[in-house]
């Protein structure tokens, strides 16, 4: 899954905030209901793609039901991504990455337009870009935001032991400071 629930919120206020910091759109019904809308279609996008997922595991499930030593030797990994690119395939759903954040981007362009929450006097490409940008952005400094998170908790006097309620609770606490950090909450 490349957009978690959780930071759906983030990335639909960052999309609003970069498209207003662009001086190329305005909010005739204000920036809230924008973000509103934003952080919708992207949740309809990653509900979805959690679907297909579900969809993927039942297929295995089914599978290994009916001959337990069919997947004996086979990574469960590889096996789970090729049958979600087969599910998602035959249901129309992109899961290449750029792909789909650019089908995702003009979708939201065209969503805010026609429900008159943006107006622009640009391309439609040109707001998709900012869109697709603002997405991309909030991904890769979330990645290095985690990234950092681990090699703190790695340098800790004392180990932590992964997986444990303390190490949640130093992840999750060093995860929001660098969130933070990075302007992404």
């Amino acid at each position: 899954m490349l957009i978690k629930e959780a930071q759906v919120p983030f990335i639909a206020r960052k999309i609003a905030y970069d498209l207003l910091n662009s001086k190329l759109v305005e909010f005739p019904k204000g920036i809230d209901n924008a973000i509103k809308e934003i952080e919708e279609i992207i949740l309809d996008d990653v509900l979805w793609e959690r679907e297909i997922e579900d969809k993927a595991r039942e297929i295995i499930a089914k599978k290994e039901e009916e001959d337990e030593f069919l997947f004996y030797d086979v990574d469960r990994r590889e096996l789970f991504k090729l049958i979600k690119k087969q599910v998602a395939q035959e249901e129309g759903f992109n899961i290449k990455k750029e792909d789909r954040f650019d089908d995702l981007s003009m979708f939201i362009v065209k969503e805010l337009w026609d429900k008159e929450l943006i107006d622009y006097d640009v391309r439609d490409g040109k707001i998709k870009n900012i869109i697709f940008n603002s997405i991309m952005e909030f991904l890769n400094r979330e990645k290095e935001a985690k990234e950092a998170v681990y090699k703190k908790i790695e340098n800790y006097k004392r180990p932590l032991v992964p997986g444990s309620d303390e190490w949640e609770l130093v992840f999750q606490r060093l995860y929001e400071q660098e969130l933070r950090k990075r302007g992404l909450i």
